[in-house]
């Protein structure tokens, strides 16, 4: 019976029907040959990550804030050599960790040592561990998945986080929330084996398994060198929680726990004595110094508790809709051991960071490849009830949020650059047909075959976003705009080194890419600055105006204005005109 009703309790339509273009059929196909064996499915999801990453990672400029900081302090320890004061000119960051900074500055040596040419001002080198990591990252959940599910639901979970929003844009930006994701992955991934194997009594089990326990501490150690101290609380609050329910840690012990925690104490060992020795011996003050005062970084946002299930919608779209309709299914089965650990792998770290009064979007991510096998679950096991059509409304959350992805980007190229982009039109189309027909179609496909057809879309439009539409918004990229106009500099074409100066705007991102050193300072100072003769100049934000040319007066300092760059700030949300003066 459930053959010829399909996993849903209704008549399945035969594979061979045409959905778009016949689309969703093949997709299914695909899948069907991917499921015959891990080689395979592995090969699809690697294919599937580049085409869910790549567009935008080599054409997107850096991005503010982060990105650029972290980006700038790996080039200044290439530049430096000192790999252990990190620095961001006379800001000190020696609270960080080290590992995704010598992941960068190892990648930009050798590609420089190679002969890239501009390897150090080329942002895409400094993407390449995220990039790797975002795979890896899907990888391992298709490999925490098997010890819960089948491999064709293994291979649908790690769909989901594959093209899921915040892992797209992790993979592509050189900040360490990736490596983060694939750390936990993996540190779950090995914990649920264990955990799962604990329950069969039918086989004498080993007092430790050796490769999970070198899996589940390297990727610790990974996460340790990545993040930081928030890294043992996506291992540790899961552990704490199947304890008290099990009322047992026997499942720890495969994992040899007390040797686990001695290398962990090693690795913070050697970062304290690493962090200790860069302050002591590192001479970035001498060296960037001045650089001057640089933007901060991200520092989250207050917000109430429910924030982070709000903002869910958007990190986990498009496969958040299929969240919220497994939820009554997954809370029903709560008792099952496989349920059981995967929602301990979500919710005490969800439920810590809800209370905590500052939101960073990135906390919660780790949490993502629980969520996504929690989904493929519910669909292996037939328990997706389409009968119930307010929950399967929510489905329609597929072309709405495709929609407005595809309006914002088109609105804001009409709006900031007075101009559109032909080619991402057919893209965002095609897309958002893909999405709608998705919806339209979920209780004629199934749950499965509509969702692999709203992926489609899904990274159809994501062609047209993050290619076509975002790289062509030169308002927004006003760094590389500067850089541009800096480059052209008189001085800079007698073969001379030009140094120069920013006011009333201090984003990392200019450090990075200026033609020479970089000095942010305010109006009053910039007058100063070129005063002091030698191959200068200074961009100057209208808002500084006034303060520049009252002490150039005061200095009687002849100035010639330059070319004006004119964007918007989407940092701080406004409009910017940055002009370039010199010395008259």
């Amino acid at each position: 019976m459930m053959s010829k009703m399909g996993r849903y309790g209704r008549r399945q339509p035969a594979r061979n029907e045409r959905g778009v273009f016949g689309l969703a059929g093949r997709l299914v196909e695909l899948v069907d040959w991917c499921a015959a064996s891990d080689r395979r499915a592995s090969l699809f999801l690697v294919l599937l990550c580049l085409v869910a990453f790549l567009p935008g990672f080599f054409s997107i400029p850096a991005v503010d804030r982060d990105e650029a900081r972290f980006a700038q302090i790996s080039r200044q320890m290439v530049d430096t050599g000192n790999l252990t004061d990190l620095r961001l000119g006379a800001e000190a960051h020696h609270t960080r960790p080290f590992g995704l900074y010598w992941l960068q500055a190892g990648i930009v040596a050798v590609a420089d040592a190679v002969g890239v040419p501009n390897a150090t001002q080329s942002i895409w080198l400094y993407r390449l561990p995220s990039l790797a990591a975002g795979i890896a990252a899907v990888l391992l959940t298709f490999w925490a998945a098997l010890s819960f599910v089948g491999r064709r639901a293994a291979i649908f979970a790690a769909t989901l986080l594959a093209t899921c929003a915040s892992l797209g844009v992790a993979a592509r930006l050189a900040v360490p929330d990736a490596m983060m994701l694939a750390a936990v992955a993996a540190m779950m991934g090995a914990l649920g084996r264990a955990y799962m194997a604990a329950a069969q009594d039918d086989a004498p089990k080993p007092a430790v398994d050796a490769r999970l326990a070198a899996i589940l501490w390297a990727a610790l150690a990974v996460a340790l060198l990545m993040k930081g101290a928030i890294a043992p609380l996506y291992v540790a609050l899961p552990v704490v929680a199947l304890t008290i329910l099990d009322r047992s840690a026997r499942f720890l012990r495969p994992t040899a726990p007390l040797v686990g925690l001695v290398l962990c104490l090693l690795v913070v060992g050697a970062w304290a004595y690493l962090r200790h020795f860069g302050v002591t011996n590192g001479n970035s003050d001498a060296d960037h110094g001045l650089t001057g005062r640089v933007a901060p970084a991200f520092p989250g946002f207050g917000a109430p508790p429910g924030a982070y299930l709000l903002m869910f919608w958007g990190l986990f779209w498009p496969a958040a809709p299929l969240a919220a309709l497994a939820v009554p299914i997954i809370w029903k089965a709560r008792r099952l051991r496989a349920v059981r650990f995967l929602l301990v792998w979500v919710l005490p770290a969800w439920l810590l960071f809800e209370m905590l009064p500052t939101k960073l979007p990135a906390n919660v991510i780790p949490t993502f490849p629980a969520i996504a096998i929690l989904v493929a679950l519910a669909v292996e096991r037939g328990a997706m009830a389409l009968a119930n059509t307010k929950l399967v409304r929510l489905l329609w959350f597929w072309p709405l949020i495709g929609l407005v992805i595809a309006v914002m980007a088109l609105l804001g190229l009409a709006v900031f650059d007075h101009t559109t982009s032909l080619l991402a039109w057919p893209f965002l189309l095609a897309g958002f047909f893909a999405l709608v027909t998705a919806a339209v179609s979920v209780r004629e496909y199934g749950i499965e075959k509509a969702t692999l057809l709203g992926i489609a879309g899904r990274l159809i439009s994501g062609i047209g976003v993050m290619q076509l539409v975002l790289p062509q918004m030169d308002s927004i990229w006003i760094a590389p705009r500067m850089a541009e106009i800096a480059a052209q500099e008189r001085c800079v074409g007698s073969g001379q080194t030009l140094t120069v100066g920013a006011a009333g705007y201090n984003e990392p991102s200019f450090v990075f890419l200026a033609p020479g050193p970089a000095r942010y300072m305010d109006g009053s100072a910039a007058a100063d600055f070129l005063s002091e003769g030698g191959c200068k100049a200074v961009f100057v934000e209208r808002r500084q105006e006034p303060r520049f040319v009252r002490r150039a007066e005061q200095l009687g300092l002849r100035i010639e204005r330059g070319a004006d760059v004119r964007g918007f700030d989407y940092i701080n949300g406004r409009r910017v005109r940055i002009s370039l003066y010199r010395k008259g």
